[in-house]
Protein backbone atom coordinates (compact mmCIF):
# COMPACT_ATOMS: atom_id res chain seq x y z
CA UNK A 1 0.00 0.00 0.00
CA UNK A 2 1.30 3.75 -1.26
CA UNK A 3 1.03 5.86 1.58
CA UNK A 4 -0.72 9.30 1.40
CA UNK A 5 2.37 11.12 0.78
CA UNK A 6 2.86 8.65 -2.39
CA UNK A 7 -0.09 9.12 -3.56
CA UNK A 8 -0.26 13.27 -3.29
CA UNK A 9 3.31 13.33 -4.56
CA UNK A 10 1.84 11.44 -7.95
CA UNK A 11 -1.01 13.75 -8.29
CA UNK A 12 1.22 16.51 -7.87
CA UNK A 13 3.90 16.11 -9.85
CA UNK A 14 1.31 14.90 -12.59
CA UNK A 15 -0.37 18.47 -12.81
CA UNK A 16 3.37 20.13 -12.55
CA UNK A 17 4.31 18.30 -15.88
CA UNK A 18 1.16 19.20 -17.54
CA UNK A 19 1.17 23.03 -16.40
CA UNK A 20 4.79 22.63 -17.83
CA UNK A 21 4.09 21.03 -21.40
CA UNK A 22 0.76 23.92 -21.61
CA UNK A 23 3.28 26.25 -20.53
CA UNK A 24 6.34 25.55 -22.67
CA UNK A 25 3.83 24.61 -25.91
CA UNK A 26 5.47 20.94 -26.41
CA UNK A 27 1.63 20.07 -26.12
CA UNK A 28 -0.21 23.15 -27.96
CA UNK A 29 -3.35 22.74 -25.65
CA UNK A 30 -3.28 27.00 -25.27
CA UNK A 31 -3.75 26.98 -29.37
CA UNK A 32 -7.36 25.05 -28.80
CA UNK A 33 -7.93 27.61 -25.65
CA UNK A 34 -9.82 30.95 -25.91
CA UNK A 35 -6.99 34.05 -25.33
CA UNK A 36 -8.52 34.43 -21.47
CA UNK A 37 -7.70 31.30 -20.89
CA UNK A 38 -3.99 31.38 -21.31
CA UNK A 39 -4.01 34.02 -18.52
CA UNK A 40 -5.42 30.67 -16.60
CA UNK A 41 -2.33 28.29 -17.81
CA UNK A 42 0.18 30.68 -16.64
CA UNK A 43 -0.80 31.72 -13.86
CA UNK A 44 -1.68 28.21 -12.15
CA UNK A 45 1.16 27.98 -9.92
CA UNK A 46 0.28 30.87 -8.30
CA UNK A 47 -3.44 30.33 -8.28
CA UNK A 48 -2.81 26.59 -6.90
CA UNK A 49 -0.84 27.98 -4.21
CA UNK A 50 -3.31 30.90 -2.71
CA UNK A 51 -6.28 28.23 -2.61
CA UNK A 52 -3.94 25.83 -1.39
CA UNK A 53 -3.93 29.03 1.72
CA UNK A 54 -6.89 29.72 1.73
CA UNK A 55 -8.30 26.11 2.60
CA UNK A 56 -5.63 25.56 5.07
CA UNK A 57 -6.73 29.26 6.83
CA UNK A 58 -10.05 28.01 7.03
CA UNK A 59 -9.00 24.52 8.33
CA UNK A 60 -7.68 26.32 11.08
CA UNK A 61 -10.53 28.53 11.39
CA UNK A 62 -12.35 25.39 11.30
CA UNK A 63 -10.39 23.26 13.66
CA UNK A 64 -10.12 25.87 16.68
CA UNK A 65 -13.92 26.97 16.28
CA UNK A 66 -15.01 23.47 16.71
CA UNK A 67 -12.06 22.49 19.33
CA UNK A 68 -13.79 20.80 22.37
CA UNK A 69 -12.89 21.21 26.29
CA UNK A 70 -12.47 17.79 27.91
CA UNK A 71 -12.79 18.04 31.26
CA UNK A 72 -11.77 14.56 31.93
CA UNK A 73 -8.39 14.79 30.98
CA UNK A 74 -7.92 18.23 32.43
CA UNK A 75 -8.63 16.62 35.75
CA UNK A 76 -6.50 13.41 35.40
CA UNK A 77 -3.61 15.97 34.35
CA UNK A 78 -4.20 18.08 37.27
CA UNK A 79 -3.79 15.06 39.53
CA UNK A 80 -0.97 13.99 37.79
CA UNK A 81 0.67 17.24 38.64
CA UNK A 82 -0.05 16.81 41.86
CA UNK A 83 1.43 13.26 41.95
CA UNK A 84 4.66 14.73 40.54
CA UNK A 85 4.74 17.97 43.08
CA UNK A 86 4.60 15.23 46.20
CA UNK A 87 7.16 12.96 44.21
CA UNK A 88 9.06 15.87 44.16
CA UNK A 89 9.06 16.86 47.80
CA UNK A 90 9.20 13.53 48.64
CA UNK A 91 12.66 13.48 47.38
CA UNK A 92 13.14 16.75 48.50
CA UNK A 93 13.99 18.43 44.97
CA UNK A 94 11.48 21.16 45.90
CA UNK A 95 9.89 22.43 49.13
Amino acid sequence: MASQLVIYSAHVILLVLVWLLAYTEVVPILSYLPECAHNLVYYAPLLAVFFLAIYAAFNVIYGVATFNDCAEAKSELLSEIKEAREELKRKRIIE
